[in-house]
């Protein structure tokens, strides 16, 4: 199967800002005590594996070559998401009932200013490439589901600044969306091969 050259090196992108902002998220949100952000951090660290996995079935032609690595990785970074939720959930739920409302300062804000930037570019880009394989639209959806992300952490660092209740609350609304997430992903482990008969596009 022929894909165009910028479908190789989204996944690396991908990868990178994953990489970049998940170390950068969740150093401040420890640091910071910023529950969304060390969440939201964790989250993009997680969006690594199954980037450089995609990228490699690229290069291989998107065949069946690596497709059941593919299915392994997205399985665990499934489980890994809904664990992540339930602890996210937790963290959320004792600042609420406690007295102590962490919140993120100017360094929280520009990092989820940056991510909402970033994502949303390798997601607006990964929409030309939707329909050409449904692996590469599994990756725009996961692309997306981080943007989502991305925007509610913006919008609970904003309202933050404000309501010292806000981290908290938004970082249970990431744990929601990161749940369902986690159970989308367990379902894509289900991906189909490459060919009903063995054409070009088995490997």
């Amino acid at each position: 199967m022929t894909t165009p050259p910028r479908a190789a090196l989204l996944p690396l992108l991908t990868a990178m800002a994953g990489l970049s902002l998940g170390i950068a998220g969740l150093w401040l949100g420890v640091t910071e005590g910023a529950i969304a952000l060390w969440g939201f951090g964790v989250a993009s660290l997680l969006q690594v594996p199954p980037a450089l996995s995609l990228r490699g079935r690229i290069q291989d032609g998107l065949g069946n070559s690596g497709l059941e690595r593919e299915r392994r990785t997205l399985r665990t970074v499934g489980f890994l998401q809904r664990f992540l939720a339930l602890g996210l959930a937790m963290a959320a739920i004792s600042a609420l009932l406690g007295e102590r409302m962490p919140q993120g300062g100017l360094s929280a804000l520009g990092v989820a200013c940056l991510a909402v930037g970033c994502i949303g570019l390798i997601w607006y880009v990964k929409q030309g490439l939707k329909g050409i394989h449904p692996t590469l639209d599994l990756d725009a959806a996961r692309t997306r589901s981080l943007l989502d992300l991305s925007v509610l952490l913006l919008l609970g660092t904003l309202l933050g600044r404000w309501f010292p209740w806000a981290d908290a609350v938004f970082a249970l609304a990431l744990a929601l969306r990161l749940f369902f997430e986690g159970r989308t992903l367990a379902k894509a482990t289900t991906l189909p091969v490459a060919c009903g008969g063995c054409g070009s596009g088995c490997g």
